[in-house]
């Protein structure tokens, strides 16, 4: 039975901090129409294939991106976005993750079902690892976010970077002063003219950040890191959480139909954001499982 596939931490689906699915995205999509979630995600986050060709394996699970053609993947990635479209909530927020493997047709193909004018952004992800000798091509250290809004009522929530204290100075080319308590402090001016001058407090600064732009400097997870699972296509947490604080306010709904390792669900729980975790992997389904009953203490 379908049923017997779902793990869910409250006996009501609608009132539950998470649900998990065994089962492919078509038959998640099923499940939820058939309980009442149509237009209920403030945010779906899909991972696909990356058309990349690759297999792979580790210490849990594995991953196959082998595809036939380009046309077949192509195809596989329009069907589902008609399947997922009809559960953004009016103000929510799609965004697929992809690589330079097909990240310009998958913007295109979203264009087409989501608008061209609900397009907000391509993200970066940028991250350091392995270099490798080529002599045809650069090293490629990237992975692409496309976020598309279902309307232009969607609204994206203030997200901050912390300054680097030198670097913010060396930017404002100021000389820092100091209190007589020993706060730092550097001119700033406004006004017309900038004809005004006021002091800026270093440590209020940092303290605040900088609004963060489009190009996203997270580091892979590393072989020792406490969060890796031993899944092959696991993202760092400190990712999903930017996205879940961008895209979300606590309380909504955030959904991942292709969950892999779970850590959407780890981003979303911790965040307090009900979550919906689904994947056809049973590998993938046990190692969400085990984070998510970790984090809940539910069975």
């Amino acid at each position: 039975m379908l049923s017997d596939r779902i793990t869910s931490s409250h006996p009501s689906y609608q009132q539950t901090p998470y649900v998990i699915m065994h089962g492919s995205a078509k038959e998640q999509l099923n499940w939820l129409a058939a309980h009442g979630f149509a237009s209920r995600f403030q945010l779906i986050y899909w991972d696909p294939p990356f058309f990349s060709g690759r297999q792979q394996t580790a210490t849990r699970g594995s991953f196959d991106d082998s595809w036939p053609s380009l046309p077949v993947y192509l195809d596989f990635i329009r069907q589902h976005f008609a399947l997922i479209m009809p559960f953004l909530a009016p103000t929510g927020f799609f965004v697929l993750h992809c690589d330079y493997h097909a990240s310009h047709y998958l913007k295109v193909l979203g264009d087409e079902f989501m608008g061209y004018d609900n397009f907000r952004n391509e993200v970066i992800w940028h991250y350091t690892g392995r270099r490798i000798k080529a002599s045809h091509r650069v090293n490629s250290k990237h992975d692409v976010l496309l976020i598309w809004a279902k309307s232009e009522k969607s609204r994206m929530m203030p997200v901050y970077d912390p300054w680097d204290r030198d670097y913010y100075v060396r930017m404002k080319k100021q000389q820092i002063h100091k209190d007589l308590d020993g706060r730092e402090w550097i001119w700033g001016h406004k006004g017309k003219g900038q004809s005004h001058a006021y002091r800026i407090y270093l440590d209020d600064v940092i303290k605040k950040g900088r609004a963060i732009d489009s190009v996203w400097d997270i580091p892979i997870i590393n072989t020792s890191a406490k969060e890796r699972t031993g899944y092959p296509t696991q993202k760092p947490l400190q990712l999903l959480e930017r996205l879940v604080l961008l895209l979300t306010r606590p309380g909504d709904w955030v959904g991942d139909l292709m969950a892999g390792s779970g850590t959407t669900g780890v981003a979303a729980w911790t965040l307090k954001r009900p979550v919906w975790l689904g994947d056809n992997n049973p590998d993938a389904v046990a190692i969400m499982r085990q984070r998510m009953k970790a984090l809940t203490n539910v069975t």
